[in-house]
């Protein structure tokens, strides 16, 4: 069988294009997925790239062989862009844009000064193992847990890759091929067909990574609220019973605290929603910042109430993690158009019992809560202890 490099440069052209137009399809629906537009661009430059080397013999060889091996590596560095940037890892262009213009350059003295389109094809092979190497090392050191079976997947493949660029690295070249890649000979033409099956397979792994995140995204919007990122009503219930099933079942302690913001309808009101909301985002900070408890359930568990789950806490350690949070909030305040909005919170704490149900204890505590306000706010209330007020610090001005 003749394989024919030019018939398998269009072959790969047209696989190219064909995956740029899917993913630009892909992007006008997944618009809000910032990653894509780097990955359509990364997939078009290539496919531009491809045309230009497959043009070869009918365009200028500058044209055909620099540029086009340029366009090749550009796209390379974006794609390594796209993956730090789905991966929410920085990466400043300065070192793939410094390879980028090292390689074009090179590839233009082999073209140019010392004309050698063996030493090309191994640069070529080189900077590809580079890249795919940086691929797989981002997937497999920052895939998050969540995304971890794509990333895996995609990191095997990019590995695959490097192998093939290794070996397409050590084949020997037709001695009458010149300087025509056309005419490289049999080994040379093989790596084109592995070369479509492993650039289809990077494709694919690119579109996992995607589907994967999305399907992470819609889980995580499902069980969060939109304002403060913390967990919602039905997400902390359901969570919630499972963590304190686990406990039970270990024999662990399970407390859990709820607090309500003071006169927040007066802030709604006076200063309008959107500071209201400001407000809740800083409650929801001062929450974060204040609350370190291992495996701790955060949740805004309906307008200005917010509900504090903590696995294998016992009461008086409930009781120190309640006094804190309101303490912290006592003394902070937030700013809107220049005036200072004071926040405090009236909290009510409630321990598990031997064969207790979540939604009994969100009770207890929602309870102790009320009496908190009912007393005077700004203070700490356990549940089943009436008139227990266990901490109060009064109003908060600016």
């Amino acid at each position: 069988m003749h394989l024919d490099v030019q018939t398998l440069t269009f072959v790969s052209l047209l696989m190219s294009i064909g995956a740029s137009i899917g993913f630009t399809s892909l992007m006008t629906v997944l618009h809000n997925q910032a990653v894509m537009r780097t990955w359509v661009a990364s997939l078009w430059i290539a496919a531009i790239g491809v045309l230009l080397i497959g043009l070869r013999g009918h365009i200028a060889d500058f044209l055909s062989i620099v540029v086009g091996n340029g366009c090749i590596v550009l796209s390379n560095a974006a794609t390594l862009k796209g993956i730090a940037r789905h991966l929410d890892q920085p990466l400043r262009w300065r070192w793939p844009a410094c390879l980028v213009a090292f390689y074009t350059a090179v590839i233009a003295w082999l073209t140019y000064a010392t004309p050698d389109l063996h030493a090309r094809i191994v640069i070529g092979s080189l900077q590809a193992v580079v890249f795919n190497l940086s691929y797989a090392y981002l997937l497999l050191r920052y895939g998050e847990a969540a995304i971890r079976t794509s990333c895996r997947i995609a990191a095997g493949i990019m590995l695959v890759n490097v192998g093939f660029f290794l070996v397409r690295s050590l084949l020997p070249m037709d001695p009458a091929a010149g300087q025509d890649l056309m005419k490289a000979g049999t080994p040379i033409a093989a790596t084109y067909v592995i070369g479509i099956l492993t650039g289809l397979a990077s494709y694919f792994a690119l579109l996992q990574l995607v589907t994967e995140r999305l399907m992470v995204d819609l889980r995580r919007a499902a069980h969060t609220d939109g304002l403060t990122g913390l967990l919602n009503r039905s997400a902390i219930i359901a969570e919630g019973r499972a963590s304190m099933a686990r406990c039970q079942q270990r024999g662990q302690p399970f407390a859990l605290l709820i607090f309500d913001l003071d006169h927040f309808k007066q802030i709604n009101d006076r200063w309008g929603h959107d500071a209201g909301d400001d407000v809740l985002r800083h409650v929801t900070t001062i929450l974060r910042d204040n609350t370190h408890w291992p495996g701790s359930l955060a949740s805004r568990y309906g307008g200005e109430e917010f509900v504090l789950a903590l696995p294998g806490a016992t009461l008086t350690q409930a009781l120190d993690v309640a006094e804190r949070l309101r303490h912290a909030l006592d003394h902070s305040h937030t700013w809107v158009d220049n005036q200072c909005i004071a926040v405090t919170a009236s909290i009510g704490v409630a321990a598990a019992r031997a064969g207790a149900r979540f939604e009994q204890l969100v009770r207890q505590a929602d309870e102790a809560m009320y009496r908190t306000k009912f007393d005077g706010r700004n203070g700490v209330s356990l549940a089943g202890m009436d008139g227990m007020r266990l901490a109060e610090a009064g109003d908060s001005r600016c």
